[in-house]
């Protein structure tokens, strides 16, 4: 089908892009929670209820639909008990939603381990069938009665990047990096943002491989008039019509799907410690909250240059075109705001090259681990994906401060899971 946007005004590289990014048939992106609706303090009562029915140990969880099979096995009656609970109080939960959609996004947030019937960790990502389901470190952190309702923010913010595989942190850059971004709408992100490649194995036509390019699409996107951007929508709406397509469901194209996924987006980004959102429900945009914490010692999310000139003046560099400032911990991964302020330290990042930024991007920036060989630092995460930046040609730093760099990161990596 051609869809003819790039004749709303010729020459717009973001509708190229756009054009491009319709006809392929991943056009809405990574995979995420687009079907679940929840918000923190059910997340935060289905938790509690959890350990209040298990504890610390492990649950035996229904293994079929209820409509196969009607009944509980014996074994299965605490997780009957358990999700009555759950949907009587927090209504949501039936025992076949819980199994097939909540756990899942828990799973994938962190908050939860789902295992086998030989109790092995199955993978958040991958097809397998459950057995039995715990609370992770990062769940009982979430729930320990002595985690503030802030400090219970930062961990749900924790847990929503890593369901998003690292989306937080490319909307924090984009804000940080680029001050005359203040708010991003619901359109900019549904349509360029949400393009930009976050993990490594998945790789689609339209996948932009750093928030660069995906800035700069915004800003293309908006040279155009109120009209002509009204038009790319409203066209994109009426084009994008299940029923106009043949084939399976893979190759239909669902304006309202898509959109629907971003909206639920916005409604975790609004539950997080760094963003708010303004606007109307018809029109809303996102932009970062001013600042939180105790008032003797607040947390700044926006444009704060102190710690970036940190690293400037500490290590005696100058900005130099193609490279980028990079957090090696990332600051969504804060749990707290205390802990957001040790991220948020020139002695946390290095000044590498772009490509090998994108590469931690695609990664999902769990590139946290530095040591090094010789002057070369290497980036590394939990299964030993490694990034080797040579000194001067990949990252600009002092030598001599490299100790303190390292000391600094084990500091900060030597409780994470």
């Amino acid at each position: 089908m051609a869809y003819r946007l790039v004749e709303i005004a010729p020459g717009n590289k973001s509708l190229e892009y756009l054009e491009k990014r319709i006809t392929d048939d991943n056009y809405r992106g990574a995979k995420s929670s687009q079907h679940n609706r929840y918000e923190m303090q059910q997340i935060h009562f289905i938790l509690s209820s959890f350990y209040k029915c298990s504890g610390m140990g492990l649950m035996h969880i229904r293994t079929a639909d209820i409509s196969k099979r009607p009944f509980n096995l014996p074994e299965e009656s605490i997780y009957a008990q358990f999700c009555d609970m759950v949907k009587r109080q927090a209504g949501i939960g039936s025992q076949d939603a819980m199994r097939k959609n909540l756990f899942v996004d828990l799973h994938r947030m962190g908050l939860i381990d789902r295992y086998d019937k030989h109790k092995k960790v199955a993978d958040p990502y991958a097809k397998t069938n459950i057995r039995y389901v715990g609370l992770t470190q990062l769940g009982l952190r979430f729930i320990n009665p002595e985690t503030d309702l802030l400090g219970r923010q930062f961990i749900f913010t924790k847990a929503i990047d890593r369901l998003l595989k690292g989306f937080i942190n490319v909307l924090l850059n984009i804000f940080r990096e680029y001050p005359e971004i203040k708010t991003i709408t619901l359109y900019e992100l549904m349509f360029f943002v949400s393009g930009v490649r976050l993990d490594s194995n998945e790789s689609f036509s339209f996948s932009i491989k750093n928030i660069a390019e995906a800035v700069s699409l915004m800003q293309s996107f908006n040279d155009m008039s109120l009209v002509q951007k009204r038009n790319v929508i409203s066209h994109c709406e009426s084009v994008l019509v299940p029923g106009t397509f043949k084939g399976n469901k893979t190759k239909q194209r669902d304006f309202h799907n898509w959109k629907n996924k971003i909206q639920q987006m916005f409604k975790l980004f609004e539950q997080t410690a760094y963003f708010r959102v303004e606007g109307s429900k018809k029109d809303p945009k996102l932009c970062l909250r001013a600042d939180t914490g105790s008032t003797d010692q607040p947390v700044v999310f926006n444009r704060s240059a102190k710690a970036k000139q940190g690293y400037f003046e500490f290590h005696d560099v100058c900005k130099t075109q193609g490279f980028e400032l990079h957090h090696v911990v990332p600051l969504s991964w804060a749990e707290s705001p205390d802990h957001f302020l040790l991220l948020d330290n020139y002695k946390n990042m290095v000044y590498i090259d772009g490509y090998n930024h994108a590469k931690i991007t695609q990664n999902r920036s769990r590139n946290v681990y530095m040591t090094n060989r010789n002057e070369n630092l290497i980036l590394s995460d939990h299964n030993e994906n490694t990034i080797e930046l040579q000194f001067e040609y990949n990252v600009r730093y002092d030598v001599s401060h490299q100790f303190t760099m390292l000391d600094y990161n084990k500091q900060l990596t030597q409780q994470l899971k």
